[in-house]
């Protein structure tokens, strides 16, 4: 009797087992809406053709071909914005705008944001109306985003605005911003040396300034320290042919000039310039492998330039370049650290972006970012303190203010339906909600539209896995969303 209920034990527990696995796989079966195969379709051509991409206008021919693949009616507004509008099917739910930049010179860095943004576009939602913008962004000047209709961005929305980056979370803040312009008068003079030394550097992978400045390759700090060498050894020197990779609002690429000596000096420019590839290889090495330094020396005067930059307007840089620096600012134990943040936080960044000559000015643009508006402003008075001492003048434009979502409701269920609603076999978690340390395009639809609700999610570039998760959990998102609030999951 006692191995007969046993046995009846033995099969009703089987049977609950059973019940609760066809369950479970009802459940994920059902909250499983992600076409994987689309999103990895997408995803791997715009990897191997981000590497062609000459302009934004390629990429968004890209994104407007892909789109008109899946059968999906779309729009591109004068500023390069692509908009795909999905009618509600709950006219009670409130819409849901799902945005990322476009950028070619990034795109292989966001290929998992755009793939998602596809996705997002081309799948079919039940819920209320779906709103999905490719924002143009070329060289991170933010066109798209400072021109988009506030009709797209409707009151009470839910706004997702998703990003490349080098981890996965889920942020209701972003920094302040503001660019400043410093004039150095610029002449040139004869070319009164007789040997020259083509310094290059190149191979740079650009990006838009974060809180990554430190690992970046500081070509102007590079420029600023090959001068100081030769003017404090009283060497004659002149420098000619000066040209930065500018990329606009990003970090510079490239960095070429030719130092001018007297061929008298020539002793110990191998060996200094030797130890100088030697020390940019090796600092670069881990995050920037592609980036090389290189010089040749021309002793053929008839390959000389005939100008070279003026003596008085490489004073006016190097003084600057030596007072004001490419720099993260942290919190330290003399700080009034505010609330969240904590001791070695970032609190603001100071980026030196682009250099170049318009008439009679030789323009240097920095990006300058700050957790609050005050912060960022402090980085910029110091800006124009630097600029006062070395006798240059200096303009601030293209202030945003900061962004703080202290409603986390939206953030809180994402992250929420993220864990629930993705495959548990695959170690899925909450995504942690944290704090950019960045300025991002969130303040900036905050200007067009008070009354939007917005989150950001910044996707991890390296595991392809988080963009399909975080695409299913926003589709999960809409297909809940009723006029009561999100169905419990």
């Amino acid at each position: 009797m006692r191995n007969s209920n046993k046995k009846t034990t033995a099969i009703v527990l089987v049977i609950v087992l059973a019940f609760v696995g066809i369950i479970a796989y009802y459940k994920m079966t059902k909250t499983r809406l992600v076409n994987k195969e689309n999103y990895m379709s997408f995803r791997e051509q715009l990897l191997a053709k981000s590497k062609d991409f000459k302009s934004n206008s390629d990429l968004q021919k890209f994104i407007e071909s892909e789109t008109a693949k899946d059968k999906v009616l779309f729009i591109t507004d004068e500023h390069g914005n692509i908009i795909i509008t999905k009618t509600a099917s709950d006219v009670t739910a409130p819409a849901t705008v799902v945005i990322a930049d476009y950028n070619y010179k990034t795109a292989a860095i966001d290929a998992d944001a755009l793939a998602t943004l596809h996705e997002v576009s081309t799948s079919k939602t039940n819920g209320g109306s779906v709103i999905a913008i490719f924002m143009n962004n070329e060289n991170n000047n933010h066109v798209g985003a400072k021109n988009i209709n506030k009709s797209y961005i409707p009151a009470n929305s839910n706004v997702i605005y998703v990003s490349g980056g080098k981890k996965l979370y889920i942020s209701n803040n972003s920094f302040a911003s503001g660019m400043s312009d410093i004039s150095i008068p610029y002449t040139t003079e004869a070319r009164t040396q007789n040997t020259g030394i083509k310094i290059k550097i190149t191979g740079i992978k650009t990006d838009v300034p974060s809180s990554y400045i430190s690992q970046q390759p500081d070509v102007f700090d590079v420029f600023s320290s090959i001068v100081s060498k030769y003017k404090n050894k009283s060497v004659s020197y002149q420098i000619a042919d000066m040209k930065v990779g500018n990329n606009g609002n990003m970090y510079p690429s490239s960095l070429e000039f030719t130092l001018l000596v007297d061929s008298y000096n020539l002793d110990d420019t191998k060996e200094y310039f030797d130890g100088q590839v030697e020390k940019f290889m090796k600092a670069n090495k881990k995050y920037f492998p592609d980036a090389k330094m290189t010089y040749s020396v021309i002793t053929d005067e008839s390959k000389l330039p005939d100008t070279a930059i003026s003596q008085s307007t490489i004073e006016y840089l190097t003084t600057y370049l030596y007072i004001d620096k490419n720099s993260n600012y942290r919190f330290g134990d003399d700080d009034k650290i505010p609330h969240k943040y904590s001791k070695g936080d970032v609190y603001a960044t100071n980026t030196m972006e682009e250099l170049y000559v318009e008439g009679n000015i030789m323009h240097l643009k920095m990006n300058t970012t700050g957790v609050t508006n005050a912060y960022r402003d402090q980085i910029m008075k110091d800006n124009a303190s630097a600029a006062s001492l070395s006798g240059l003048e200096i303009k601030t434009y293209d202030l945003y203010d900061a962004y703080e979502n202290k409603d986390q409701k939206l953030s809180s269920a994402l992250s929420s339906i993220y864990s629930n609603v993705n495959d548990k076999a695959a170690q899925t978690i909450a995504i942690p909600i944290d704090r950019d340390q960045k300025f991002t395009t969130m303040s900036l639809l905050k200007s067009v539209q008070s009354d939007a609700n917005i989150t950001h999610i910044n996707l991890n570039d390296d595991d392809q896995d988080a963009g399909i998760k975080v695409t299913n959990t926003i589709l999960n998102y809409v297909n809940s969303y009723t006029k009561s609030g999100l169905i419990n999951f």
